[in-house]
């Protein structure tokens, strides 16, 4: 297969880098950095919370970064090629476009007629599917070759291909049959095939009937990046995109690849075998034709699940047979192109995600929420800045502005490029279907159904949510489930063209009303606002500032934190966040200290603090000396403090010194409270008061582990969330499988707490006794492993008989020496 040969100096093709390339460079480099503090400070393993809800989110904001950093990577490169030196020769060109029964007849003709209008000289072809007697009389009238064929294979790629057959130019175009091309059209493009190395060139697809529908508008926006800064700058990575209308090829460079390759993203196929076989793209962002962009979500939706499945295609049969024969850029570019319709499975995630959160009480991050808005904040502004400033290479003025129905269209899509992945991945056929082009339905209702379930779901969710619970993760939680309901209405409104008219009339009555449409609409667009040019003008000002106001920022509120952080030790007692804790069981309820095990003091930070369990003497409150528990301290020890409560009054003497104690103390202490009781009323009442009377006295420090006395019947005794901080599941049992009867009871514990989402979301702590030959540390990693609610572990006491698990443990908890 012929390959290009190399080019004479005079008659290469070179670029030129646009007006505002310095700058952005500058911008982009305040981003990148501000990028990289962002994730080095993300990676951090303390802040898994929930590990599925995790792991989902971070894939989000992962591709999301990812996406942002690729487009930065174009920005940074943005160049218009620069025409050859040497004198251009004529060629013989063949200008071809493609007609399918069911296109509108009238459009066909405007494309034929602008087509024969075109200036430097060439042959136009008809590549008719149908063999429609009306186009075949309207060509013979214009002198274009109307062209048929019986055997129907490859769809686009082979109608071209068939008609490549009798077509003899050195340079073909192909245009879509909604894009009418200007005279000038071959003008613009034809010099730069002076470079024997050019395989194609392409121009910018413009549309001209955005203003159809709010879904032509959005689907236009969605194109206006693309065909702007995006494909200028791959002109420096000679990656520069083939689309299906508006490209002149060199035939040579067809030939050497066996014409246009077939599949539902045709041109895409093509331009990945010209650049495997070392042939040149060249993108020129002239606009010298203007087409249709889909009007309505049927037609818009058959496109993008078309593209959706070709591009995946592409992706996992194509891209691994050609990847040894790219450039690294290519190679990139081919690899990242097709990933933008994975932005279906994305919002997927970023509609679960708060949806699921809500549902099982359980949240993705443990993050400290200013902290995550302290740094993600700068990033936020970067990009905007970044993407607004690239605006201005954007191939028309009216393509400025936010590009929110652009965004909501996009979003409202997941669906349909999920269907994409799927349907590759089940090899699952799409028929290539031309994009429809006869204007908007009247309301789509239909079309829109998964849309308006999945916002209905948002809602619900968002109410479940604020029924169960209001903490601020909660409620930020339920904040985003109702943004995305919103987003999700607007695509849907978007679809009722009817609907939409009928509310513009009735808005257009009202002043008030038109008014702030309008305003609305300069604001979307860019229009008649001062703010955006002067911002354009002091990027790069603003990017530095930004970026040292947020160093100041950021190493003042690590000072302080520094300085005011709580301890691990309070972290883990008030949240069960850190690393999980272990201890023994202890064994004597008539003495404090004389349990059979006991646990070692820390020998570092990086060694967490053992649970020391204290069994004190039946009593209304916990009565324990200051001494013991200054001791526990000294060994490094959390205290956790057990005892059965009995009938006293508090107003007692006893009574307040416990609370005194413990208040006095001011550090971590777990109170795990035993209380026998008539019926589970009674319970509550009594835990209650005990909890309510403590906190009365000023105590701040004491952390209440709730061991519910009756497995079978959870809900019935449950206290209330606000009156407990930890839950204990006591499943100590003896025997020779003891380990196995004792996680039967804890699954079955598991299971009451499941129904209470309040006791879904709280730490347990878990009683059981230890498996005979196996170490703690072995022991302890199954079982959190197993159940990730486990945030704290007391083993059974160590038989003296057993002195190979006696030997295991020594490493880390060996027996107490007192």
């Amino acid at each position: 297969m012929p390959k290009p040969r190399p080019a004479p100096v005079e008659h290469k093709v070179n670029y030129g880098f646009e007006e505002g390339v310095r700058q952005m460079r500058l911008l982009v480099l305040v981003g990148v950095i501000l990028t990289g503090h962002f994730l080095w400070w993300f990676a951090d393993s303390d802040h898994i919370g929930y590990p599925l809800l995790f792991w989902l989110l971070t894939v989000s904001l992962g591709f999301k970064l990812l996406r942002m950093l690729h487009e930065w990577y174009h920005y940074v490169q943005v160049s218009k090629p620069v025409l050859p030196a040497g004198m251009s020769r004529q060629y013989t060109v063949d200008v071809l476009t493609t007609a399918c029964p069911g296109e509108p007849l009238d459009m066909i003709e405007r494309t034929l007629r602008a087509m024969r209008a075109i200036r430097y000289p060439h042959t136009s072809y008809l590549c008719d599917e149908g063999n429609d007697p009306y186009l075949r009389d309207l060509c013979q009238d214009l002198g274009i070759v109307h062209v048929t064929r019986t055997k129907k294979i490859n769809a686009k790629a082979g109608n071209i291909n068939n008609a490549l057959r009798q077509a003899k130019g050195e340079l073909c175009v192909v245009l879509d049959p909604d894009h009418e091309p200007t005279p000038d059209f071959l003008d613009k493009v034809v010099a730069y095939f002076a470079d024997p190395t050019v395989g194609y060139v392409q121009v910018v697809q413009a549309y001209g009937n955005q203003q159809e529908s709010l879904i032509a508008r959005g689907a236009a926006e969605q194109t206006y990046h693309f065909y702007g800064p995006l494909m200028m700058g791959m002109n420096a990575y000679n990656t520069a995109q083939a689309i299906g209308a508006n490209c002149t090829f060199r035939r040579a460079a067809l030939d050497s690849i066996g014409g246009h390759a077939a599949g539902l993203t045709e041109d895409m196929h093509t331009a990945m075998r010209l650049h495997a076989q070392g042939w040149k793209s060249v993108y020129a962002p002239v606009i010298v034709s203007r087409g249709l962009v889909p009007a309505s979500l049927a037609a818009y939706y058959a496109q993008q699940l078309k593209w959706a499945r070709g591009s995946f295609e592409l992706l996992f049969r194509v891209y691994p047979t050609l990847f040894s024969r790219f450039t690294w850029r290519q190679r990139l570019h081919y690899l990242t192109l097709p990933l933008y319709f994975f932005s279906g499975v994305v919002a997927l995630i970023d509609l679960l995600v708060p949806i699921l959160a809500l549902s099982l009480a359980e949240f993705p991050w443990h993050l400290s929420l200013p902290q995550f808005v302290l740094h993600m904040t700068p990033i936020v502004a970067i990009s905007m800045l970044i993407r607004y400033n690239a605006q201005r290479w954007l191939r028309e003025p009216h393509e400025a502005g936010l590009h929110l129905t652009g965004g909501f269209l996009r979003i409202g899509t997941w669906w349909i490029y999920c269907l994409g992945l799927i349907y590759t991945l089940l090899r699952i056929r799409v028929p290539y279907i031309p994009t429809p082009k006869d204007g908007h339905a009247g309301n789509e209702w239909l079309l829109s159904l998964p849309n308006l379930l999945m916002a209905v779901v948002c809602v619900a969710a968002a109410r479940y949510g604020h029924y169960l619970m209001q903490t601020p993760y909660a409620l930020l939680m339920m904040a985003l489930a109702m943004s995305n309901a919103a987003i999700l209405g607007v695509s849907v409104l978007m679809a009722q063209h009817n609907l939409l008219k009928g509310m513009m009339r009735f808005a257009n009555t009202f002043s008030p009303v038109r008014w702030l449409v309008t305003k609305s609409e300069q604001l979307l667009t860019g229009q008649n606002n001062e703010l955006f040019p002067r911002l354009r003008t002091a990027a790069v000002y603003f990017a530095f500032f930004l970026f040292t106001a947020h160093t100041f920022i950021s190493l003042g509120v690590n000072f302080w934190l520094d300085r005011t952080a709580p301890s691990p030790d309070l972290i883990w007692t008030r949240t069960g966040v850190g690393k999980v804790r272990m201890g023994y069981a202890a064994t004597s309820s008539a003495t404090m200290w004389l349990a059979s095990t006991s646990l070692p003091s820390r020998t570092g930070a990086d060694v967490a603090s053992p649970i020391k369990e204290i069994r004190l003497t039946p009593a209304l409150g916990p009565q324990i000396s200051a001494e013991a528990l200054k001791k526990a301290d000294a060994q490094g020890s959390i205290p956790l403090l057990s005892w059965e409560v009995k009938n006293g009054s508090f107003n007692d003497a006893a009574w307040k010194q416990s609370v005194a104690v413990i208040r006095d103390h001011n550090q971590p202490v777990m109170l795990r409270p035993l209380i026998k009781a008539r019926n589970p009323a009674a319970y509550r009442r009594t835990w209650q008061r005990l909890v309510t009377r403590f906190r009365a006295s000023g105590d701040t420090s004491a952390v209440w582990v709730w061991t519910p006395p009756a497995p079978d019947s959870v809900a019935a005794y449950f206290p209330g969330a606000t009156y407990l901080d930890w839950v204990a599941a006591d499943c100590m049992t003896s025997g020779p499988d003891a380990a196995t009867k004792s996680l039967r009871k804890y699954r079955s514990l598991r299971l009451q707490l499941a129904q209470r989402a309040e006791l879904n979301s709280m730490p347990v702590l878990l009683l059981t006794p230890l498996k005979p030959g196996q170490t703690v540390q072995a022991q302890s990693r199954r079982l959190t492993s197993m159940y990730p609610e486990i945030k704290g572990l007391l083993f059974g006491s160590l038989p003296s008989n057993d002195k190979s698990t006696a030997l295991n443990l020594s490493a880390s908890v060996p027996p107490d020496k007192e």
